[in-house]
């Protein structure tokens, strides 16, 4: 039986193995390298135990390093695992520094490369996750997309031309999850109405950028309360630059949790690529931090509204979203069977 080796290393990679991992269970054997990227028991260990993914076989615990050394540093230990396997095929979840370092790992070892969340496009070259999904797609053997317009994207710029089925559309794992894994309340703090907000985007936290966002915050929580799960980075430049929040914060949390913030609030601010489309999901009109949001799909949705980092710019948008008339049974991203379609189209490949 072949081997396929999923390379993660942050929750939204660990939500979608925690979908796959059980279709393929009867056609691969399965390894989890684990780079160490997300390594807090709140942004690591509560999703692998919640979502009932087994234990990574590799811990590498590469973690606090510049992005380059990260990248260096963890294509070489991934490399170094994926040769103690015979011919194995990897597998890359979006656009992270983990999924570079296992791209460059897999195809300097001459491995099999299937890339997930392949095609999104901003044009934005200065965005790290740019450059990074970019050249994971030129180095991935198979592409799988989560949308049509991921996939005429990659079409545009001649994959999927030469080798048939190297460039397919599958639907997105994160609905797949959505649909799969139940909310779970823990909250007895939660005020009646209330807007549920993420940042944590490098860009967005350059000082006077999240100074911009955190007093847009504070003015919209004087409306109706923001309640926000601090991710690390963000708590840890919140201190730094001395900002002062006058709204609710509370410690990231796991799936189940989050799954019922999103289902409870009102509406969603974000610059994550990840909590726009779960937004989405929930039926949640949207404020994206993001002045070229990875997916425009859930604009032209009329879901969600897009911003830079700039106070007045977030209250306008804030406030635009009440003319918002969204369409959120558009199958933007497939039906919720994006991980079949996944099995199917390895079968065919590999099996």
């Amino acid at each position: 039986m072949r081997t396929i080796i999923y390379i993660v290393g942050n929750r939204p990679q660990f939500v979608k193995l925690a979908v796959l991992y059980p279709q393929l269970t009867n056609y691969f054997e399965q390894v989890i390298i684990h780079t160490g990227q997300h390594y807090e028991v709140n942004m690591s260990d509560i999703f692998f135990k919640q979502l009932h993914i087994p234990s990574p076989d590799f811990q590498l615990n590469i973690n606090n390093l510049p992005a380059d050394a990260f990248i260096g540093t963890a294509a070489t230990e991934i490399g170094n695992r994926l040769n103690r396997y015979n011919n194995p095929i990897v597998f890359v979840f979006g656009d992270t520094n983990t999924s570079l370092a296992g791209a460059l790992a897999a195809k300097r070892g001459g491995h099999q490369l299937i890339h997930f969340e392949a095609g999104v496009r901003t044009g934005n070259m200065s965005m790290p996750e740019e450059i990074n999904r970019v050249l994971t797609d030129r180095l991935a053997n198979v592409n799988f997309c989560c949308t049509d317009l991921n996939h005429r994207n990659l079409v545009k710029e001649g994959f999927g031309t030469v080798i048939p089925g190297s460039c397919s559309i599958t639907g997105d794992l994160m609905l797949d999850a959505f649909k799969l894994f139940n909310s779970k309340r823990i909250f007895d703090y939660l005020p009646q109405r209330f807007v549920l907000c993420t940042i944590h985007r490098a860009a967005n936290l350059e000082q006077q950028s999240l100074l911009n966002i955190v007093t847009a915050l504070n003015e919209i929580n004087r409306t109706i309360p923001i309640v926000m799960p601090m991710h690390p980075h963000t708590a840890k430049k919140i201190a730094e630059y001395r900002i002062e929040p006058l709204f609710k914060t509370i410690l990231p949390q796991g799936y189940s949790e989050m799954k019922y913030l999103l289902l409870n609030a009102e509406a969603v601010i974000t610059d994550s690529g990840g909590a726009c489309r779960e937004a989405f999901f929930a039926g949640k009109k949207a404020v994206i931090i993001m002045e070229q949001p990875f997916w425009p799909e859930i604009l032209q949705a009329n879901a969600a509204v897009e911003c830079g980092a700039v106070t007045s710019s977030i209250l306008t948008a804030f406030n635009s979203m009440n003319t918002l008339e969204p369409d959120f049974d558009n199958h933007i991203f497939g039906d919720g069977n994006a991980a079949g379609n996944i099995v199917r189209h390895l079968r065919e490949l590999y099996y």
